[in-house]
């Protein structure tokens, strides 16, 4: 696969990072864990409705 190389000052990404939204941060908070791939999978499963996360009640039978 090609390479592509950017040169990106610190000062840019910093910015960009900061007008992320929410949803935006947590993908990027996925992507540099060494977790990451596998919860974003499952990220992705649950906003694409594959799956469904269980309700406060069910998880702590109240």
């Amino acid at each position: 696969m090609p390479a592509v190389t950017l040169e990106i000052p610190v000062h840019d990404i910093a910015r960009m990072i900061r007008k992320m939204k929410k949803p935006e941060l947590e993908t990027l908070s996925f992507l540099l864990t060494s977790k990451g791939k596998a919860l974003l999978s499952r990220k992705k499963d649950v906003e694409n409705k594959r799956v469904t996360m269980l309700s406060r009640e069910e998880v702590f039978d109240v």
